[in-house]
């Protein structure tokens, strides 16, 4: 993250001559705005955490509390901003799967998934189901996992056979989300893995697959709801377990990446 020195460095740079919070509201309006490739998370944060300071040292008093007004208007800010920041990350970290996350200012559609010409929209703030019980925790990748945050993991048992050679792991955390970018090599050809994990249920965001070529498939497991689709010349998987969304791009059919997933425990 920036440091404060770094911060204000900045701030003289661009001119701003607003109140603090006026000024990192516009740095964050301002990055959200630019592309994936040209926006800075790591500024977002510094940002967001500061918000998140100015806010807690505001009193919640009886007056603010009884108008509805202030207190309330300062929550709502809070936490479009924390969405905004999860988006932002949730959008560079999977990258590679062509899946952005969105932030909407409200609820467009009623159902979970939406499905337009070659994208799917799915709402994952709709659902927050969690498994029953995870029976995969004894194995040396879970473990890893449990090492760097991840005590809880919902994968697919096949993905453990020989078959699967893991290449590289990645992790990222920032204040309000943990990942791992999970790179592995089948037959052959390179798929990836990725699980982020939110702080709280309120800043899980909708996310969006662009160039889908087949219906989606559901798959019922346990609580869980597994989505599955081509995606160009590779299957799509991805299903939210509790505050944690897993995202899966396998070179499969979907048939074959429809029995893949149902090993999912």
């Amino acid at each position: 993250m920036l440091t404060d020195k770094e911060f204000l460095s900045f701030i003289n740079d661009k001119s701003l001559d607003g109140s603090l919070e006026e000024n990192l509201n516009r740095i964050i309006d301002e990055e959200m705005e630019k592309s994936e490739e040209e926006m800075d998370t790591e500024l977002i944060e510094y940002c967001l955490d500061k918000l998140s300071k100015l806010e807690a040292e505001i009193p919640y008093t009886e007056e603010k509390k009884g108008n509805g007004d202030s207190n309330g208007k300062h929550i709502k800010l809070k936490y479009k901003k924390v969405i905004a920041i999860a988006a932002a990350i949730t959008v560079l970290l999977v990258g590679t799967l062509s899946v952005s996350a969105v932030v909407y200012d409200g609820n467009l559609f009623d159902g979970i998934v939406e499905l337009y010409n070659d994208y799917i929209r799915i709402n994952f703030d709709k659902t927050n189901e969690k498994a029953d019980e995870y029976q995969l925790l004894g194995t040396e990748l879970a473990k890893e996992l449990a090492d760097n945050g991840f005590s809880e993991i919902l994968l697919p048992e096949a993905f453990f056979s020989d078959e699967y050679n893991i290449t590289k792991m990645e992790y990222e955390t920032f204040e309000y989300i943990n990942s791992v970018n999970i790179m592995f090599e089948y037959k052959n050809k390179l798929g990836n893995i990725q699980i982020s994990e939110y702080a709280i249920a309120e800043i899980v965001p909708d996310v969006e697959f662009l160039n889908v070529t087949s219906n989606i498939e559901e798959i019922e497991i346990g609580n869980i709801t597994v989505y599955c689709f081509m995606q160009n010349k590779s299957v799509a998987i991805t299903y939210r377990d509790g505050l944690s969304v897993y995202f899966i791009q396998i070179p499969m059919n979907l048939d074959e990446a429809i029995e893949f997933a149902k090993t999912i425990k």
